[in-house]
This record gives structure tokens, C-alpha cells and sequence, in this order.
């Protein structure tokens, strides 16, 4: 079946999904699914709320969950060696650590230069108010989003990607010059297409093999697009489906969708206040039919002006409706401080700087894994491990990876809050080294290997020795050259202290 067909297919499945986000974009952020993804035309403009409070939601909760998972510069993720590939390697385990460290490092510098962080804010928004979208990490361009708008996707029941469609717009200057070749030979090629006036429907689609592997390739206009196949393992797909609630569905459930009944109430209530304020606002007098005063005169008085008349002439129109507004301000308040709970408004747990600590993030984390059900350990699992291994596979393949690495291939990758233990370790290191000086005394050195120590304690604090703490073989350098010092300056001292005792008082 072709990729436009498959794709269509696939949509159909979509439409309550899609009719769901829409609806919880209205009420929250409502540029991000405007209802125009079937239409050439996506300029149309939409409606906007009455109230801010969902949009500020949705902002503050994505920024807050991406400064927990990514924090800057720091490294959210722990990697490993299986402790029998360490014993094979013949290697200590601080020296290994440090190689690890600095893969740590390279990995997060890679993911900071890539502009990774900008495009998982712009999903995970996409995920609370839609529930579902797709982060495309090419092998060396930066990583873009794909908003449910434009993907058609099936699932087996173990969450298992079967099959994906991928629908993008392209003008045909856009594509390269062997693409353009061969489009040019398809009649379905229109000149509206050649001169840009005309965007080119661009399908990827991505399908599982029997035998477990992925195969992609791309299609314009029906045609099979050649240099566009791939074939790769589950883990090397470049395509990460991220679901906010994940419940074994084709797409994923968002957060909004739980609580889109607090903030139709609380919008039906602000625009009822609105309207209310705006229209008491607005003066309008009455004047009796035979008063002495004009309605004209009236009119045209300015502030200060003497006008011949009565008090009881004129009167002004109230509505008198304090008391109903006051009802809907007060429960238009409790919906405020509920949603905010719900958005974690009010949460101040983690401090505005540029660098927290691990005991913060574990604090945030925590909070996040109460407050949204887990939320924390399952993008911990779909976005963070798949993002390591994928900017692992491109530091492999730009020849980054630490020579005492290289032959290792069993790296593992620990993600969410169990990658927040070094503080944990330090402490560990920390109480061993001093029980142990309490109960050797000076012998304690006779048994600790000091660059060990040196290199494990280090690692714990998250600080790089490379250039810092001098190796063995520098250290015996040192040694030798004191040594060869000493040895000279033996050599010549019955010289220097027999011309001393020959020299004239």
C-alpha cells in the first residue's frame, strides 16, 4: 500500500484524538491544534480564551518537567558497564568512571548544541494539551517535532510502534537536485509545484518487519523517493513516539483531557464576569419626559457647565446584579486555585537559578511523580533513555567515544531519579574513608590504592580529574627524578666540603 494511502488509513483512527485536542487547545494554548492540518490554508485565525490562567498552565508545568528531566548542563542520566565486561576490560572501576564521566559530558554538550532543549519544550506542550507527538533526532541535523497533526501511527498492545506515517510539506526548490529529477518524469508534477506556488505532499513512512527491524523510506506524489530506505533496530530508531498517559492506545492521552471540565467551567465563568463588568460599566441616564432639562443639554454639558434643572430629573439605569457576580467570583476563585494546584502554579519547591542541586531535582521529581501520577518515570523511560542512545550512536559515530571505552558495547544507561545518586555515592565514600582512618590509624594508606580513591571520590562530585590529579606514571617520573637528585648531589658533597676545608680562614 502506498504512503498516502496508509496514511489516510491510519487518520481515521485519529479523529477522536485529534477533536479532543482541539478542544483542549481552545481553552489552553489555541495555536497549537487549530483544526487547519487538512486545509492548504493555515492562516485562518482562531479564537482566543477569555482567560490566560490555562495557557500560563501549560507553559509553567512543560518548562518545570523538561528543567527536571534536562536540567543545563548537567548530565540526567548515569552510564554504566556490566560488571563483568569491567573485570574482562582489566581496567579500575574510577578510571572507567571517568570515562564515563566525560561521556556524560559530551553527550549533554552535543544534545545543548543540537538546540535539543527549544524542541522538547514545543513537545511536550503539544503532549499536555494533545497527548501525543513524535521527536525526529536525525543522525546529524538538529531534531525537530511532529505535532499529531501530521502523523498517522498503529500500536500493538505491548506499545510497540507497528507501522508510522509521517506527512510534511515541502516546495520543490526545498528538495535536493536527484529528487527533483525524478519527480520531474511524473506528470502529477504540476507547474504550480515547480514555481513554489504549490507545497509537495512528503510521506516517511516507517513499517516493522517479521523479523523485528524497521524499514523507511520516503514518497512524493506515489513516487518511491531513491536514497531514501533505511533499515534499523528498534533502539536506533530515529523516531520517538512520546505519549503524556500511555494506556497501550494507538496515541497517547493528555493531561488536560483529565481535567477539561474545570476549565470549561472556569472559561464560562470568566467570560460571564467579563461580559457582567463590561456592561456595568457602561452610563446610561434617564431623564424624565417633562423635565426642564434637555436630553441635548445633557449631552453636550461639559464637566463644570451650570445647567437649569432638578436632581429627580435625571437618574441613571442600574442593574443591580453585585450580588450574582459576587457567586460567580467566588466560584470562578475556587476554579483558579484548583487549576493552579493542577498546573503546579503554586509549587516553589525548586529555586530560580542556573544551577540547582541533585537534592532539588530529586525534590521536583518527586513532586512531579505525586502530582502526576508517574509521569516522571514514564518520560524517564520513552524520551530520556531513547535520547542518550541516540546522541551516544552519533558521538560513535563522529569518533568521540573514550578509548578505554571502545571496546566495550555493553554500556548501559540509568535515567530518572536513580540517576541522581552521585550526592549518595560521595556521602558513601566519604563515611568508608573515615571509619576506616578511625580503625587503621596511619596504616589506613598501607591498604587504599590513592589514585583510586582519588579518581572514585572525584566522580561522585561530578568534577573531571583529566589535566588535575597527576597519573602513576607522572608520580614515578617525579620519583625518579628525586631519587636521581639525591644521588648527585651525594655524589658531589665530599668534594664541595673538601675545597671548603682547604680555603684560607
Amino acid at each position: 500500500m502506498k504512503a498516502k494511502k496508509s496514511y489516510e488509513r491510519l487518520t481515521k483512527a485519529r479523529q477522536n484524538y485529534m477533536t479532543r485536542a482541539e478542544n483542549a487547545s481552545k481553552l489552553t494554548i489555541p495555536q497549537l491544534y487549530t483544526g487547519q492540518y487538512d486545509k492548504e490554508n493555515d492562516g485562518d485565525t482562531y479564537r482566543n480564551p477569555y482567560q490566560s490562567l490555562g495557557a500560563r498552565g501549560v507553559n509553567n508545568l512543560a518548562n518545570k518537567i523538561i528543567l527536571t528531566l534536562f536540567p543545563p548542563a548537567t548530565a540526567f542520566f548515569k552510564m554504566g558497564l556490566n560488571p563483568m565486561t569491567l573485570k574482562k576490560m582489566g581496567k579500575g572501576e574510577g578510571e572507567i568512571d571517568q570515562a564515563l564521566q566525560i561521556l556524560e559530558k559530551s553527550i549533554v554538550s552535543e544534545m545543548e548544541i543540537s538546540q535539543l532543549r527549544a524542541s522538547l519544550v514545543d513537545m511536550l506542550k503539544q503532549c499536555i494539551v494533545g497527548g501525543s507527538s513524535i521527536l525526529h533526532v536525525p543522525e546529524s541535523e538538529n531534531p525537530k517535532v511532529i505535532s499529531m497533526e501530521n502523523f498517522g501511527i498503529k500500536r500493538s498492545k505491548s506499545k510497540r510502534i507497528l507501522e508510522l506515517v509521517i506527512k510534511e510539506c515541502m516546495f520543490f526548490s526545498e528538495l535536493d537536485k536527484d529528487a527533483q529529477k525524478q519527480l520531474e518524469a511524473s506528470p502529477e508534477l504540476l507547474a504550480e509545484h515547480k514555481s513554489d506556488k504549490k507545497e509537495l505532499n512528503v510521506y516517511t513512512m516507517i513499517k516493522r518487519g517479521s523479523d523485528g527491524m524497521y524499514e523507511e523510506h520516503q514518497e512524493i506524489i506515489d513516487i518511491e523517493m531513491d536514497g531514501t530506505k533505511g533499515r534499523y533496530k528498534e533502539k536506533d530508531m530515529p523516531y520517538i513516539f512520546v505519549p503524556f498517559v500511555d494506556r497501550g492506545e494507538n496515541y497517547g492521552r493528555s493531561y488536560v483531557e483529565d481535567f477539561i471540565g474545570d476549565l470549561q467551567s472556569y472559561e464560562g465563568l470568566r467570560q460571564s464576569v467579563l461580559e457582567a463588568a463590561a456592561e456595568s460599566a457602561r452610563i446610561i441616564y434617564l431623564v424624565k419626559p417633562n423635565a426642564t432639562l434637555t436630553v441635548k443639554k445633557l449631552t453636550s454639558a461639559n464637566s463644570g457647565d451650570v445647567l437649569m434643572g432638578s436632581p429627580d430629573d435625571v437618574g441613571t439605569l442600574q442593574a443591580d446584579k453585585r450580588m450574582d457576580l459576587q457567586v460567580a467570583q467566588q466560584e470562578m476563585e475556587i476554579l483558579r486555585l484548583d487549576l493552579s494546584t493542577l498546573f503546579l502554579l503554586d509549587s516553589s519547591v525548586r529555586r530560580n537559578a542556573e544551577r540547582v542541586t541533585a537534592e532539588e531535582i530529586r525534590r521536583v521529581s518527586q513532586e512531579l511523580e505525586v502530582s502526576l501520577g508517574g509521569i516522571y518515570s514514564t518520560l524517564a523511560n520513552v524520551l530520556q533513555e531513547p535520547l542518550v542512545k541516540l546522541y551516544l550512536n552519533r558521538l560513535k559515530k563522529k569518533g568521540l567515544i573514550n578509548d578505554a571505552l571502545k571496546e566495550s558495547i555493553d554500556l548501559e544507561v540509568t535515567t530518572g531519579s536513580a540517576a541522581l545518586g552521585r550526592g549518595t555515592e560521595f556521602s558513601s565514600i566519604s563515611t568508608f574513608i573515615q571509619s576506616m582512618q578511625q580503625a587503621l590509624g596511619q596504616d589506613f594508606a598501607r591498604y587504599v590504592k590513592v589514585p583510586e580513591m582519588i579518581a572514585r571520590v572525584a566522580n561522585s562530585l561530578d568534577i573531571g580529574t583529566s589535566e588535575l590529579i597527576k597519573s602513576e606514571e607522572e608520580l614515578m617520573l617525579e620519583m625518579q627524578q628525586q631519587q636521581e637528585a639525591e644521588q648527585q648531589q651525594a655524589a658531589i658533597a665530599p668534594s664541595i666540603n673538601a675545597q671548603a676545608k682547604q680555603q684560607p680562614e
